[in-house]
């Protein structure tokens, strides 16, 4: 057993055994929590209990803390709720915040690639916020609680009061009820739209097409996609992804991706395109809050196959070739022409690129050539290995994790208002965002961005489900829960809040650096950047953890 399973057993010293704070609900104990800890699912959690907490946040910001119940006795279906947020006269509608049971699913301790061993001893983690739906309480088993609080923007400072409750879920009798303070600060985040840390998770509509079993692109598609959409945007995700051709990622996709811009060859030997399904796509995700930056796979696929419907064949051929040939020049030339033209028409030609996902330098210097032959200008992107050829020719160019950039590079790219970020994948081991990560690394690696002059995150994968999302985040290939984030319903994780909860750090860093430096007060400012520069080396410094750095942290951000 290694630390990544360890932490699932409890770890403090006092046992919980909170007593009523109402009356029934026999054998049930309550009791506010560490939101760094995954709780045992059929152990009492040892900790000390506490009935009253206090949180701190900034207006407009969205923050989570964290419940355990544990039932040493069965207990009938419960149901968790929060009430009105109370300062003197003042009151924020319960609507405001939100309280769901946190369910546990199947993962185990590879953090690699490759394909997954099928010897490793699986466990049970909490991750799955689950939707208001009341839970029944075994005897000895621990229900971890999460609640999420949307501080409005135009709140007034100060502290707020509220309580989360404990319900018979068939009576609606409160069983147990525990006290939050909210301490809201004068200073305001940014909305998601407005937020300048540029969050990228590639999107996987059709594994939720496959989920709800509906037609790819039929109006039940679309309205399906919409709360996830919402959800994502909520993070502040600037970008849209689309897939040009199908299947850009080969063997690694469960869920194949259908092109979204339909190619035919016509008997004449001409192109024609239908962009229906691409419009229908990006608008949606604007209509959802997604709009600033459209990132479109891609001229260079994993397999280097281009799927095409031939009019004189009369069916969908695949063209097999390389990014030197005359026939891919000739294939990506017409399209590239048709499709910046539509772009235009559209007003998005400003804000797409032409994406590439961790493909050569060869191969990336032949697609460059042939798209700026074809349309001078067109933005480009990739997800990649770090190369100083690529830096001044690339508009949004992702490095992997523990490269960097130059300082002059890294000038040179944001006087042009270019994107410089980092990504994440199967093989860093820790920070990261697998099922089987420590909670507080999700919130780590926004400011690891900060600390490396990185202007956001990537990750490539939010929603890509396996057969049985709910209950296993393994999957063939790679670490468990690296090929999604979220669950369907949608549901939200704890590692997707806890990565919110990072980029809202992100922002506070900004903002109070531009804030004491305008102000003079440097103490502030060193004691700050200090801090922040903690979070620069590739990995938890040695000593440390990320919860300890980041609840660090926290106490310099809610001054």
């Amino acid at each position: 057993m290694n630390i990544k399973q360890a932490i699932i057993v409890p770890l403090c010293a006092a046992a919980l055994s909170l007593q009523a704070q109402t009356t029934g609900g026999k054998g049930l104990q309550v009791s506010w929590a560490s939101k760094d800890v995954h709780y045992a699912q059929t152990e009492r959690p040892v900790m000390r209990a506490t009935s009253d907490t206090l949180i701190k946040a900034w207006r407009g910001e969205r923050v989570g803390v964290e419940a355990v119940v544990y039932a040493a006795q069965k207990q009938s279906a419960l149901q968790v709720r929060l009430t009105p947020w109370r300062k003197g006269g003042a009151t924020i509608a319960a609507s405001q915040g939100e309280a769901r049971f946190i369910n546990y699913v199947t993962t185990d301790n590879f953090q690699y690639c490759g394909y997954h061993p099928n010897n490793l001893t699986p466990y049970q983690v909490a991750d799955v916020i689950d939707l208001d739906v009341p839970q029944t309480a075994e005897e000895g088993t621990t229900h971890p609680v999460w609640c999420t609080l949307e501080v409005p923007a135009d709140a007034d400072a100060g502290v707020y009061s509220t309580q989360l409750e404990v319900a018979d879920a068939q009576t609606h009798k409160v069983l147990k009820r525990l006290n939050l303070k909210i301490e809201v600060n004068a200073r305001t985040l940014p909305s998601p739209a407005e937020q300048k840390f540029h969050v990228d998770f590639w999107q996987q509509p059709y594994a939720v097409s496959r989920y709800n079993d509906v037609p790819r692109w039929s109006q039940a598609h679309l309205d399906a996609l919409r709360p996830y959409l919402k959800l994502l945007a909520r993070s502040g995700q600037k970008v849209v992804s689309a897939i040009l051709f199908y299947e850009p990622w080969g063997d690694q996709s469960h869920d194949k991706f259908s092109a979204m811009v339909r190619t035919t060859r016509t008997k004449n030997g001409e192109w024609q395109y239908d962009y229906t399904v691409f419009d229908q796509w990006v608008k949606l995700c604007e209509e959802c809050g997604i709009s600033e930056q459209i990132n479109c796979f891609s001229m260079v696929p994993w397999d280097m196959s281009f799927r095409y419907y031939d009019e004189a064949q009369g069916k969908e051929v695949d063209l097999k070739t390389t990014t030197s040939s005359a026939e891919y020049k000739a294939l990506w030339t017409a399209f590239l022409k048709s499709f910046a033209a539509h772009l235009k028409q559209q007003g998005w030609y400003d804000k797409t690129c032409i994406a590439m996902d961790e493909r050569g330098l060869n191969n990336m210097l032949d697609a460059y050539r042939v798209a700026q032959e074809a349309v001078p200008g067109i933005k480009m992107a990739l997800a990649g290995t770090h190369h100083k050829e690529l830096v001044d020719k690339l508009y949004d160019y992702c490095i992997g994790f523990g490269e960097h950039f130059t300082d002059d590079e890294l000038a040179a790219r944001k006087a042009r208002g270019w994107k410089s970020t980092t990504y994440t994948c199967c093989s860093n081991t820790e920070p990261n965002l697998f099922s089987n990560s420590l909670p507080a690394e999700a919130a780590y690696l926004p400011v690891f961005c900060v600390a490396n002059k990185f202007e956001g995150y990537l990750h490539w994968s939010w929603m890509n489900w396996a057969d049985n999302p709910l209950t296993d985040t393994r999957f063939r290939l790679f670490a468990p829960g690296d090929t999604y984030l979220i669950y369907p319903g949608p549901r939200s994780s704890v590692r997707y809040e806890r990565f919110i909860e990072g980029v809202a750090m992100a922002e506070k860093v900004r903002i109070l650096r531009e804030e004491y430096a305008a102000k003079g007060n440097n103490a502030a400012l060193d004691a700050l950047n200090k801090q922040v520069e903690a979070f620069a080396p590739a990995g938890i410094p040695t000593g440390q953890t990320a919860a300890g750095m980041v609840n660090a942290l926290q106490q310099l951000l809610n001054p």
